[in-house]
C-alpha cells in the first residue's frame, strides 16, 4: 500500500454504517485517536447504504476505515483502493485487509453467561442465513450449549427481502416447536426486535416462554422493543480508536497486526431476559430474594425465612437447579455489584464494601482477589481501559 504525502494534514475517509449506534460508538472512537494524534480531516459519504469507495472526482485521500459487511464489491474496491485501508469487519484477512473486529468468541460466551445464570437449559439461535461463513456467532453459542450438555436450535427457516427481515409466521412456527422455556440469542438488536414480534404472533410470552437476547446495545432499538430488550455491549468505541491506531501506522508506513479483536464489554439486561428459568418454585422464590437484597447484607437464614424449606434441603435443591449452594449465589450477587461499581464509579473501596453488604473492605478486598483473579484496583484499571476512559 502506498504510503500517505509527508506534508498536510491526512484525510480519511470513514466508510461506516451511521444508521446504528454501533457505527456511531465507531466514530467517536476515531475521534478520540483525531483528538490525540491529529488533526485529521474526514470524509464521510452522505449516502446510504454504503456502496463502495468515493471515486476519485469525489475525493482523493490518504487512508480509508471501512465496514463493508459481505458486500464483495465493497472489499475488492478496497483491496484495490491503492492507499492504506483498516477493515471493520471480519473474518480477518479478507482480501489481505487487516481488521479491527468485534470478539464474536466473547459475545457468545457472555450470552451463554447470562443466560445460564438464570438457569435455562434450553437454547437456541438466529442470525442470517451469511452467517453460514461470517461470523460464527450462532455456530460458538451451539457449540458452547452442547459442549455443557444442552441442546441448541439454529433457526434455518424463512427470511424476506434478500434474507434483511424475518417472515414472521416462519418465526412464529419455529418458535412454538421450541422445548420452553427457550433462551434465544440474535444476531443483532434488530433481529431480535423481529423475533419479539415473532413472540406476540405466536402469542408466547417473553421471556416467560422465550427470553431474547440481542447484540449491540443499540439502546433507543433496545427500549422501544416490547418486552425492553437486553442486549450484549460491544465496545464500539475502542474499535473505532484502535481502527484509527492502525490506520495512523500504516499511513506512516509501519508494520501493523493483520487482526486486532475487541472483547465486548458486557451484557445490558433489560426485561426480554428477566426471568429465572427454574422449574422448583422454592428455589425460584429464594434465588429472586437473594438478587434482590444480596447488597444489603442477607445471609442463609435470610433465605430460608423466605421458603418453607430446611437449610439440608434448600441446599440440595439449589445443587440440582444452580449447580451452586445459597451462599455462593449471594457472594456472586455481590460480587458482580462490586465489579460494576469498581467501572462505573470512582468510590473507595471502603464505600464499594458498604454499598455490596461486606463488612470491611479488607474482607472485600481478600475475597474479590480469590474469585476475579485480580484486586479490586487491577479490575477497575482494566475495565475502564476496556471503555476507553483512559483516552
Amino acid at each position: 500500500m502506498a504510503q500517505r504525502r509527508k506534508s498536510g494534514i491526512p484525510n480519511v475517509a470513514l466508510l461506516i454504517e451511521t444508521t446504528r449506534s454501533f457505527g456511531r460508538q465507531v466514530l467517536r472512537g476515531i475521534a478520540d485517536y483525531g483528538r490525540i494524534y491529529g488533526p485529521w480531516l474526514f470524509h464521510m459519504p452522505t449516502e446510504i447504504p454504503l456502496r463502495g469507495v468515493p471515486p476519485k472526482d469525489e475525493w482523493q485521500g490518504d487512508g480509508i476505515i471501512a465496514q463493508p459487511h459481505q458486500n464483495q464489491s465493497f472489499v475488492r474496491q478496497l483491496a484495490e483502493a491503492g492507499i492504506p485501508v483498516v477493515s471493520l469487519s471480519g473474518p480477518p484477512g479478507v482480501a489481505g485487509l487487516p481488521a479491527v473486529r468485534p470478539n464474536q468468541d466473547a459475545v457468545a460466551r457472555l450470552a451463554m453467561e447470562h443466560f445460564r445464570e438464570r438457569a435455562f437449559v434450553h437454547f437456541a439461535y438466529c442470525g442470517s442465513p451469511s452467517e453460514v461463513k461470517w461470523p460464527p456467532t450462532g455456530k460458538l453459542f451451539k457449540a458452547m450449549a452442547e459442549a455443557d450438555g444442552y441442546p441448541c436450535a439454529i433457526y434455518e427457516g424463512g427470511y424476506a427481502q434478500a434474507a434483511r427481515t424475518l417472515r414472521l409466521a416462519d418465526m412464529a412456527k419455529w418458535l412454538r416447536s421450541m422445548p420452553r422455556p427457550v433462551a434465544l440469542l440474535a444476531g443483532n438488536d434488530l433481529r431480535a426486535r423481529e423475533i419479539l414480534d415473532a413472540c406476540h404472533l405466536a402469542k408466547l410470552h417473553a421471556p416467560e416462554e422465550v427470553a431474547v437476547l440481542g447484540v449491540n446495545d443499540d439502546e433507543l432499538i433496545c427500549e422501544m422493543a416490547n418486552p425492553p430488550l437486553s442486549s450484549v455491549m460491544h465496545n464500539g468505541r475502542r474499535i473505532g480508536y484502535e481502527a484509527a491506531a492502525m490506520l495512523h501506522r500504516l499511513m506512516m508506513g509501519k508494520k501493523v497486526l493483520a487482526d486486532v479483536v475487541v472483547d465486548p464489554l458486557g451484557v445490558k439486561s433489560r426485561q426480554s431476559t428477566d426471568l429465572l428459568a427454574i422449574d422448583d418454585a422454592d428455589v425460584a422464590a429464594a434465588v429472586r430474594f437473594i438478587r434482590e437484597n444480596a447488597c444489603k447484607g442477607i445471609r442463609v437464614d435470610d433465605v430460608l425465612d423466605q421458603v418453607p424449606l430446611s437449610r439440608r434441603s434448600l441446599e440440595k435443591r439449589f445443587r440440582q437447579s444452580l449447580g451452586r449452594l445459597p451462599h455462593a449465589e449471594i457472594r456472586r450477587v455481590q460480587i458482580e455489584r462490586v465489579k460494576d461499581l469498581l467501572v462505573t464509579t470512582d468510590y473507595k473501596l471502603e464505600r464499594i464494601a458498604e454499598i455490596t453488604g461486606f463488612s470491611t473492605a479488607q474482607y472485600l478486598a481478600g475475597l474479590f482477589h480469590r474469585v476475579a483473579k485480580m484486586t479490586p484496583g487491577a479490575w477497575r484499571q482494566a475495565g475502564r481501559a476496556r471503555t476507553l476512559h483512559t483516552h
